[in-house]
């Protein structure tokens, strides 16, 4: 027996020798900017105003922690809004961008609130919170937060309700609905899972300084387990629990979803959508592919498909809410017809 043991320990050993060399060099990856980032805070001059026919006005409410959230609401000025859009922001910028992704949306006739998470733009800033582009369990607070002020609000709460994320906001969305079946339509940019990412990223930092060979020969779960092992670490210094979006995609039974991606994008390369939606069962999902743009620059790039693509999805929403309110306001319809056909 005295061999096993020694065996066992010697396996054990050269367990914590790969796993803290790989910790050791993919470490600078865990925190480091998301390369390529377009700067999206460049569109903000061609964000729309009250004159163009949409009236905005700032909003706060109050996250479960009792942070203060700030955000703009933007409505149609010359008719009710059709369907209400929770747009998520991508990190380091604020929710003001929102009104520029939206803008076929607000001309569609759809409201549109856009929020800044804690840490971001005129919202509070939480002191023990040091906020990354990995997604944390406080983004989905703020997020929740705002789902419920449209819930309370007099003139939105019956309409049908729909989420929009970019990057980390997308991850946002999708999470949240996960354990809110009555979101059925979700619509994301640079949509990610937090593990798959840093191992895309690992991969392409060893490739800088390794053979290529060599990174190959590493297996793809010891460079998982030695990211889960930094972010166990780390969580505490960063103030947040870091999600782990992958169990919870199966939740997203028979939505609705639209993806959108960027066939340059480097930050968050296209394969981290087909990743998510593979692990998504039963669900109708349109993956929609953006010619030239980058990182975050979907709209920039392809601004009418984009705008198109937006508006036709929701409007599904919008159409699926009038149908079934129609049917249950006259329930004999359906089945009268029912009993004419048997006949």
């Amino acid at each position: 027996m005295n061999w096993l043991f020694w065996c066992l320990l010697i396996l054990i050993g050269i367990e914590l020798i790969i796993q803290y060399c790989i910790i050791r060099a993919a470490y600078p990856v865990l925190y480091a900017p998301l390369p390529d980032r377009f700067q999206l805070a460049g569109t903000l001059n061609t964000l729309p105003d009250d004159e163009s026919g949409i009236q905005i006005e700032s909003v706060s409410f109050p996250s479960v922690d009792g942070l203060t959230l700030r955000g703009l609401l933007a409505l149609p000025a010359q008719s009710p809004p059709r369907g209400v859009i929770l747009f998520c922001h991508p990190f380091r910028l604020s929710g003001q961008i929102g009104l520029y992704q939206c803008r076929g949306l607000l001309d569609a006739g759809f409201a549109v609130l856009t929020f800044d998470f804690r840490n971001h733009g005129k919202s509070d800033q939480d002191p023990n919170y040091k906020s990354v582009h990995w997604l944390s369990e406080l983004e989905l607070y703020d997020t929740r937060a705002a789902i419920r002020y449209l819930r309370q609000h007099a003139e939105l709460k019956e309409l049908p309700l729909g989420l929009l994320g970019m990057c980390r906001g997308a991850a946002a969305a999708l999470s949240v609905a996960t354990r809110k079946p009555e979101i059925q339509y979700i619509a994301c940019e640079g949509a990610f899972i937090n593990e798959s990412l840093f191992l895309d990223h690992a991969i392409r930092w060893g490739e800088r300084f390794l053979p290529r060979l060599f990174i190959q020969l590493v297996p793809t779960w010891e460079v998982t387990r030695a990211f889960r092992i930094m972010v166990w670490f780390t969580q505490r210094r960063q103030g947040c629990r870091f999600v782990n979006l992958k169990p919870l995609l199966r939740n997203l039974e028979n939505r609705k979803l639209l993806f959108f991606v960027g066939e340059k994008d480097q930050s968050v390369v296209p394969c981290m959508s087909d990743q998510i939606i593979g692990r998504i069962h039963h669900s109708e999902t349109t993956l929609c592919s953006l010619p030239d743009a980058v990182h975050n620059a979907g709209r920039f790039a392809q601004q009418e498909l984009y705008d198109q693509r937006l508006v036709e999805f929701f409007s599904q929403m919008v159409e699926t809410q009038e149908k079934a309110a129609t049917d249950a306001a006259d329930p004999g319809v359906k089945s009268g017809s029912a009993l004419v056909s048997h006949q």
